[in-house]
Protein backbone atom coordinates (compact mmCIF):
# COMPACT_ATOMS: atom_id res chain seq x y z
CA UNK A 1 0.00 0.00 0.00
CA UNK A 2 1.17 3.81 -0.86
CA UNK A 3 -0.18 6.51 1.40
CA UNK A 4 -0.48 9.71 -1.11
CA UNK A 5 -2.12 12.84 -0.73
CA UNK A 6 -4.98 14.55 -2.77
CA UNK A 7 -5.73 18.02 -3.14
CA UNK A 8 -9.20 18.61 -3.50
CA UNK A 9 -12.15 21.13 -3.98
CA UNK A 10 -14.69 20.01 -1.52
CA UNK A 11 -17.26 22.21 -2.52
CA UNK A 12 -17.27 26.00 -4.22
CA UNK A 13 -14.84 27.90 -2.85
CA UNK A 14 -13.49 25.49 -0.38
CA UNK A 15 -10.42 23.13 -0.74
CA UNK A 16 -8.43 20.30 1.51
CA UNK A 17 -5.60 18.01 1.50
CA UNK A 18 -6.98 14.31 2.38
CA UNK A 19 -4.80 10.88 2.56
CA UNK A 20 -5.66 7.93 1.04
CA UNK A 21 -4.34 4.41 0.45
CA UNK A 22 -3.29 2.97 -3.19
CA UNK A 23 -3.14 -0.77 -3.72
CA UNK A 24 -0.40 -1.83 -5.49
CA UNK A 25 -1.25 -1.79 -9.13
CA UNK A 26 -3.75 -4.40 -10.61
CA UNK A 27 -2.13 -5.86 -14.10
CA UNK A 28 -4.18 -3.36 -15.78
CA UNK A 29 -2.54 -0.35 -14.09
CA UNK A 30 0.02 1.79 -13.17
CA UNK A 31 1.23 3.39 -9.80
CA UNK A 32 2.83 6.64 -10.21
CA UNK A 33 4.55 9.45 -7.39
CA UNK A 34 4.19 13.11 -8.58
CA UNK A 35 7.01 15.61 -8.54
CA UNK A 36 4.99 18.47 -9.88
CA UNK A 37 1.25 19.04 -11.21
CA UNK A 38 0.27 22.23 -12.88
CA UNK A 39 -2.72 24.35 -12.47
CA UNK A 40 -5.25 24.58 -15.32
CA UNK A 41 -6.74 27.88 -14.82
CA UNK A 42 -9.60 28.00 -16.64
CA UNK A 43 -10.95 24.26 -15.94
CA UNK A 44 -9.84 24.73 -12.50
CA UNK A 45 -11.54 28.11 -11.35
CA UNK A 46 -15.00 27.04 -12.91
CA UNK A 47 -15.05 24.02 -10.69
CA UNK A 48 -14.02 26.14 -7.73
CA UNK A 49 -16.76 28.61 -7.81
CA UNK A 50 -19.31 26.22 -8.93
CA UNK A 51 -19.67 27.14 -12.55
CA UNK A 52 -18.59 24.52 -14.43
CA UNK A 53 -21.09 23.00 -16.76
CA UNK A 54 -20.34 19.43 -16.06
CA UNK A 55 -21.15 19.75 -12.32
CA UNK A 56 -24.68 19.54 -13.35
CA UNK A 57 -24.82 16.50 -15.68
CA UNK A 58 -25.67 13.55 -13.53
CA UNK A 59 -24.10 11.16 -16.79
CA UNK A 60 -20.51 12.03 -15.13
CA UNK A 61 -19.97 10.68 -12.01
CA UNK A 62 -16.04 12.42 -11.97
CA UNK A 63 -17.39 15.81 -11.90
CA UNK A 64 -18.71 15.75 -8.49
CA UNK A 65 -17.87 17.26 -5.14
CA UNK A 66 -15.28 16.76 -3.82
CA UNK A 67 -13.92 16.96 -6.96
CA UNK A 68 -9.91 16.24 -7.24
CA UNK A 69 -8.86 18.88 -9.61
CA UNK A 70 -5.99 18.89 -11.97
CA UNK A 71 -5.24 17.25 -15.27
CA UNK A 72 -1.18 17.93 -15.91
CA UNK A 73 1.66 16.19 -13.81
CA UNK A 74 5.01 14.69 -13.96
CA UNK A 75 6.70 12.35 -11.82
CA UNK A 76 8.32 8.66 -11.83
CA UNK A 77 6.69 5.32 -12.33
CA UNK A 78 6.98 3.63 -8.79
CA UNK A 79 5.34 0.14 -10.31
CA UNK A 80 3.65 -1.32 -13.20
CA UNK A 81 1.03 -3.99 -13.58
CA UNK A 82 2.06 -6.81 -15.92
CA UNK A 83 -0.61 -6.04 -18.73
CA UNK A 84 0.05 -2.34 -18.79
CA UNK A 85 1.08 -1.66 -22.21
CA UNK A 86 4.46 0.57 -23.29
CA UNK A 87 6.83 -1.27 -22.11
CA UNK A 88 7.22 1.53 -18.85
CA UNK A 89 9.51 0.27 -15.48
CA UNK A 90 10.15 1.15 -12.12
CA UNK A 91 11.60 4.62 -12.02
CA UNK A 92 10.83 5.65 -15.66
CA UNK A 93 10.33 9.54 -15.74
CA UNK A 94 7.00 10.29 -17.30
CA UNK A 95 4.33 13.42 -18.11
CA UNK A 96 0.73 12.16 -17.12
CA UNK A 97 -2.69 13.77 -16.90
CA UNK A 98 -2.46 13.47 -13.45
CA UNK A 99 -4.59 15.15 -10.45
CA UNK A 100 -2.96 17.14 -8.07
CA UNK A 101 -2.08 14.22 -5.75
CA UNK A 102 1.47 13.17 -5.18
CA UNK A 103 1.02 9.49 -6.13
CA UNK A 104 -1.98 7.87 -8.73
CA UNK A 105 -3.49 4.95 -9.96
CA UNK A 106 -3.98 5.35 -13.23
CA UNK A 107 -6.16 2.36 -15.50
CA UNK A 108 -6.07 0.80 -18.82
CA UNK A 109 -9.29 1.86 -20.50
CA UNK A 110 -10.17 5.05 -18.26
CA UNK A 111 -10.05 8.48 -20.62
CA UNK A 112 -7.09 9.59 -17.86
CA UNK A 113 -5.30 6.69 -18.58
CA UNK A 114 -2.13 8.24 -20.79
CA UNK A 115 1.78 8.31 -19.57
CA UNK A 116 4.85 9.36 -22.06
CA UNK A 117 8.36 9.27 -20.82
CA UNK A 118 9.84 12.06 -20.68
CA UNK A 119 13.23 13.68 -22.73
CA UNK A 120 16.40 13.07 -21.03
CA UNK A 121 16.78 16.32 -20.73
CA UNK A 122 13.78 17.87 -19.44
CA UNK A 123 12.94 18.81 -15.98
CA UNK A 124 10.29 17.72 -14.15
CA UNK A 125 8.32 21.69 -13.65
CA UNK A 126 8.69 21.82 -17.33
CA UNK A 127 7.07 18.56 -17.67
CA UNK A 128 4.15 19.38 -15.53
CA UNK A 129 2.39 21.50 -17.77
CA UNK A 130 2.46 19.41 -20.90
CA UNK A 131 -0.56 17.97 -21.11
CA UNK A 132 -2.46 21.64 -20.21
CA UNK A 133 -0.31 23.05 -23.34
CA UNK A 134 -2.05 21.02 -25.50
CA UNK A 135 -5.06 23.12 -25.29
CA UNK A 136 -3.06 26.08 -26.52
CA UNK A 137 -1.65 24.06 -28.82
CA UNK A 138 -4.85 23.12 -30.51
CA UNK A 139 -4.54 26.54 -32.33
CA UNK A 140 -1.73 26.04 -34.35
CA UNK A 141 -2.99 22.50 -35.22
CA UNK A 142 -6.01 23.52 -36.22
CA UNK A 143 -4.75 26.26 -38.28
CA UNK A 144 -2.84 23.56 -40.56
CA UNK A 145 -0.26 25.68 -42.78
CA UNK A 146 1.74 27.81 -40.30
CA UNK A 147 5.09 28.94 -41.30
CA UNK A 148 5.20 32.00 -42.03
CA UNK A 149 1.80 33.52 -41.71
CA UNK A 150 0.34 35.87 -38.78
CA UNK A 151 -0.72 34.97 -35.84
CA UNK A 152 -3.22 37.10 -33.04
CA UNK A 153 -3.96 35.80 -29.67
CA UNK A 154 -6.94 37.36 -28.11
CA UNK A 155 -6.54 36.48 -23.99
CA UNK A 156 -2.91 35.71 -22.35
CA UNK A 157 -4.09 33.36 -19.54
CA UNK A 158 -2.10 29.96 -19.50
CA UNK A 159 -4.14 28.63 -22.31
CA UNK A 160 -3.66 31.69 -24.53
CA UNK A 161 0.36 31.59 -23.56
CA UNK A 162 0.61 28.28 -25.19
CA UNK A 163 -1.41 29.27 -28.18
CA UNK A 164 1.21 32.17 -28.80
CA UNK A 165 4.25 29.94 -27.70
CA UNK A 166 3.25 26.96 -29.78
CA UNK A 167 2.35 29.51 -32.76
CA UNK A 168 6.10 30.85 -32.73
CA UNK A 169 7.43 27.02 -31.89
CA UNK A 170 5.12 26.12 -35.57
CA UNK A 171 6.99 29.25 -37.58
CA UNK A 172 4.19 31.71 -37.53
CA UNK A 173 5.49 35.42 -37.60
CA UNK A 174 4.77 37.88 -36.70
CA UNK A 175 2.64 36.80 -33.11
CA UNK A 176 1.27 39.07 -31.19
CA UNK A 177 -0.65 38.51 -28.30
CA UNK A 178 -3.67 40.42 -26.69
CA UNK A 179 -4.67 41.10 -23.23
CA UNK A 180 -5.25 43.67 -20.58
CA UNK A 181 -3.25 42.65 -17.86
CA UNK A 182 0.59 44.15 -18.53
CA UNK A 183 2.31 41.15 -16.29
CA UNK A 184 0.49 38.67 -19.24
CA UNK A 185 1.90 40.93 -21.64
CA UNK A 186 5.10 41.27 -20.34
CA UNK A 187 5.32 37.27 -19.90
CA UNK A 188 4.57 36.75 -23.94
CA UNK A 189 7.23 38.93 -24.76
CA UNK A 190 9.48 37.08 -22.27
CA UNK A 191 8.51 33.91 -24.52
CA UNK A 192 9.75 35.69 -27.70
CA UNK A 193 5.83 36.99 -28.83
CA UNK A 194 6.75 39.65 -31.68
CA UNK A 195 4.25 42.57 -30.30
CA UNK A 196 1.74 42.78 -27.64
CA UNK A 197 -1.55 45.05 -27.55
CA UNK A 198 -2.87 46.95 -24.74
CA UNK A 199 -7.12 46.59 -25.18
CA UNK A 200 -7.62 49.09 -22.78
CA UNK A 201 -5.14 51.55 -25.17
CA UNK A 202 -7.32 52.54 -28.07
CA UNK A 203 -9.25 50.11 -30.48
CA UNK A 204 -7.72 46.95 -30.73
CA UNK A 205 -8.60 46.03 -34.32
CA UNK A 206 -6.94 49.35 -35.78
CA UNK A 207 -4.10 48.36 -33.11
CA UNK A 208 -3.33 45.11 -34.86
CA UNK A 209 -3.97 46.38 -38.30
CA UNK A 210 -1.26 49.25 -37.69
CA UNK A 211 1.11 46.83 -36.43
CA UNK A 212 0.96 44.16 -39.51
CA UNK A 213 0.38 46.78 -42.47
CA UNK A 214 -2.74 44.49 -42.45
CA UNK A 215 -6.26 44.07 -42.30
CA UNK A 216 -5.78 41.82 -39.67
CA UNK A 217 -4.02 38.35 -38.96
CA UNK A 218 -4.46 35.56 -41.08
CA UNK A 219 -4.89 33.55 -37.95
CA UNK A 220 -6.91 34.54 -34.67
CA UNK A 221 -6.90 32.43 -31.39
CA UNK A 222 -9.47 32.87 -28.74
CA UNK A 223 -8.54 32.03 -25.65
CA UNK A 224 -10.72 33.62 -23.00
CA UNK A 225 -13.39 31.13 -22.32
CA UNK A 226 -15.72 34.15 -22.53
CA UNK A 227 -18.34 33.80 -25.90
CA UNK A 228 -18.69 37.39 -25.92
CA UNK A 229 -15.40 37.80 -27.27
CA UNK A 230 -15.80 35.73 -30.57
CA UNK A 231 -17.07 38.33 -32.58
CA UNK A 232 -14.27 40.26 -31.34
CA UNK A 233 -11.42 37.43 -32.74
CA UNK A 234 -13.54 37.31 -35.91
CA UNK A 235 -13.69 41.12 -35.86
CA UNK A 236 -9.46 40.49 -36.14
CA UNK A 237 -8.86 38.16 -38.41
CA UNK A 238 -8.50 39.21 -41.94
CA UNK A 239 -10.72 38.20 -45.14
CA UNK A 240 -10.43 34.59 -45.64
CA UNK A 241 -8.35 34.13 -42.02
CA UNK A 242 -9.17 31.83 -39.35
CA UNK A 243 -10.36 32.10 -36.22
CA UNK A 244 -9.44 29.27 -33.67
CA UNK A 245 -11.70 28.88 -30.11
CA UNK A 246 -8.97 26.92 -27.92
CA UNK A 247 -10.21 28.80 -24.15
CA UNK A 248 -13.43 26.39 -23.54
CA UNK A 249 -16.31 29.77 -23.87
CA UNK A 250 -18.90 28.83 -21.33
CA UNK A 251 -22.11 30.28 -22.05
CA UNK A 252 -24.02 31.72 -25.07
CA UNK A 253 -22.60 34.20 -27.46
CA UNK A 254 -24.60 37.29 -28.77
CA UNK A 255 -24.70 40.09 -31.90
CA UNK A 256 -22.85 37.39 -34.23
CA UNK A 257 -23.41 39.10 -37.56
CA UNK A 258 -23.19 35.80 -39.00
CA UNK A 259 -23.46 38.26 -42.64
CA UNK A 260 -21.33 40.90 -42.97
CA UNK A 261 -17.93 39.81 -40.24
CA UNK A 262 -18.45 35.64 -41.19
CA UNK A 263 -20.08 35.53 -44.78
CA UNK A 264 -19.45 37.80 -46.59
CA UNK A 265 -15.36 38.07 -45.78
CA UNK A 266 -15.22 34.32 -45.80
CA UNK A 267 -13.90 33.49 -42.13
CA UNK A 268 -13.16 30.24 -41.17
CA UNK A 269 -14.35 29.93 -37.36
CA UNK A 270 -13.18 26.26 -35.26
CA UNK A 271 -13.70 24.80 -32.09
CA UNK A 272 -10.07 23.33 -31.25
CA UNK A 273 -10.78 21.64 -27.87
CA UNK A 274 -7.49 20.31 -26.57
CA UNK A 275 -8.98 16.35 -26.10
CA UNK A 276 -11.51 16.44 -28.87
CA UNK A 277 -9.41 17.70 -31.75
CA UNK A 278 -6.93 15.08 -31.58
CA UNK A 279 -9.85 12.21 -31.47
CA UNK A 280 -9.55 9.44 -33.47
CA UNK A 281 -11.94 11.34 -36.14
CA UNK A 282 -10.66 14.18 -37.12
CA UNK A 283 -8.03 12.74 -39.70
CA UNK A 284 -8.34 15.92 -42.12
CA UNK A 285 -5.91 17.60 -39.82
CA UNK A 286 -2.72 18.56 -41.54
CA UNK A 287 0.22 15.63 -40.02
CA UNK A 288 -2.21 13.44 -39.25
CA UNK A 289 -2.49 13.99 -35.46
CA UNK A 290 -3.43 12.30 -32.61
CA UNK A 291 -3.20 12.92 -28.95
CA UNK A 292 0.62 10.90 -28.54
CA UNK A 293 2.03 12.45 -31.44
CA UNK A 294 0.81 16.19 -29.88
CA UNK A 295 1.98 15.14 -26.75
CA UNK A 296 5.57 14.16 -28.02
CA UNK A 297 5.93 17.39 -29.96
CA UNK A 298 5.11 19.31 -26.93
CA UNK A 299 7.52 17.15 -24.74
CA UNK A 300 10.48 17.59 -27.08
CA UNK A 301 9.74 20.98 -27.95
CA UNK A 302 9.75 21.61 -24.07
CA UNK A 303 13.23 20.07 -23.53
CA UNK A 304 15.06 21.46 -26.45
CA UNK A 305 13.37 24.89 -25.65
CA UNK A 306 11.51 26.24 -28.87
CA UNK A 307 8.10 25.92 -27.09
CA UNK A 308 9.64 28.56 -24.23
CA UNK A 309 8.17 28.82 -20.73
CA UNK A 310 9.81 32.34 -19.74
CA UNK A 311 7.74 34.26 -17.63
CA UNK A 312 5.01 31.37 -17.62
CA UNK A 313 5.65 30.43 -14.02
CA UNK A 314 4.46 32.98 -11.06
CA UNK A 315 3.96 30.62 -8.21
CA UNK A 316 5.29 27.34 -7.19
CA UNK A 317 2.92 26.24 -4.31
CA UNK A 318 2.60 23.34 -1.83
CA UNK A 319 -0.83 21.14 -1.97
CA UNK A 320 -2.19 23.22 1.47
CA UNK A 321 -1.97 26.35 -0.67
CA UNK A 322 -4.14 25.58 -3.49
CA UNK A 323 -7.54 27.34 -2.14
CA UNK A 324 -5.00 30.68 -1.99
CA UNK A 325 -3.62 30.01 -5.44
CA UNK A 326 -6.99 29.65 -6.88
CA UNK A 327 -8.32 32.84 -5.34
CA UNK A 328 -4.79 34.89 -6.61
CA UNK A 329 -5.78 33.34 -10.17
CA UNK A 330 -9.42 34.65 -10.04
CA UNK A 331 -8.76 38.06 -8.02
CA UNK A 332 -4.87 39.32 -8.27
CA UNK A 333 -4.67 38.50 -12.56
CA UNK A 334 -1.46 40.94 -12.28
CA UNK A 335 0.65 39.00 -10.06
CA UNK A 336 -0.96 35.22 -11.04
CA UNK A 337 -0.45 33.43 -14.06
CA UNK A 338 1.08 29.91 -14.34
CA UNK A 339 0.78 27.80 -11.24
CA UNK A 340 3.40 24.87 -10.59
CA UNK A 341 2.58 22.37 -7.34
CA UNK A 342 5.34 20.74 -5.63
CA UNK A 343 4.85 17.40 -4.28
CA UNK A 344 8.54 16.15 -3.04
Amino acid sequence: MVRARQAVITEPYKTTVREVELADPAPNQILIAAEYSAISAGTELAVYTGTHQWLKDPNLPDWKFPFRSGYSAAGRVLKVGKEFPGGFQEGDRVSYPGNHASAELLTVGHERCRVWKMPDALTFDKAAVACISRYGMGASVRAGLTLGRSGAVLGLGIIGQFSLRCMMAAGMSPVVGIDAVKMRRDAALAAGADHVIDPTAGDVKQQLAAYLNAKGAEVVADATGVPAAIPTAMSLACDAGQVIVVGSPRGIAKDVNFYDDLHRRYIEVSGAHGNMLFEAAHTRLAGAWDVDKAQTWLLRQLANGRLSLAGLVTHTITPEQLGDAYEGLLKDKDNYLGVLMKWV
